[in-house]
């Protein structure tokens, strides 16, 4: 009798829910509109260290786990590649007047959605490579 195993099939949903989940912990990390946890740790730490410590240990390893698997996939060339995909991106865009890139808070903004899609290619990458080329990854070996 052979054991079914889950469907390890990835697709432009998983890629999403990769994406929204590393723009979750960017943005709620700081961000430019004053509501972030950032800006909790500056207004209140005297009082409620207690519950800004838990979070603060989930944004730790939260990042170590996203860096890990960006620089593990990615190298620095993808990541400067990457970088520059999403550079030329949001040029397009503010050359379209999609974007705009007027103050510094536009700017703040754009970059810390760039780091987040550049955590969610991270994240990502392995699985995407192994359906583009037939390639496993040392790293992706699930006998």
């Amino acid at each position: 009798m052979r054991i079914r195993r889950p469907s390890r099939v990835f697709g432009s949903l998983a890629l999403l829910l990769r994406l929204c989940g590393t723009l979750f912990m960017v943005l709620s990390t700081y961000n430019p509109t004053g509501w972030s946890f950032v800006h909790w740790v500056r207004s209140d730490f005297p009082g409620q260290w207690l519950l800004q410590l838990p979070c603060l240990t989930f944004y730790a390893l939260g990042y170590i786990l996203l860096f890990r698997a960006m620089f593990r996939s990615l190298r620095l060339g993808g990541i400067g590649m990457t970088v520059a995909l999403e550079g030329t991106l949001v040029w397009v865009l503010a050359d379209a007047g999609l974007v705009t890139l007027d103050s510094a808070g536009d700017l703040a903004t754009v970059a810390l959605y760039m780091l987040g899609g550049l955590f969610a290619v991270g994240m990502s990458w392995i699985p995407i490579w192994t359906g583009l080329t037939g390639q496993v990854s040392v790293d992706n070996l699930n006998a």
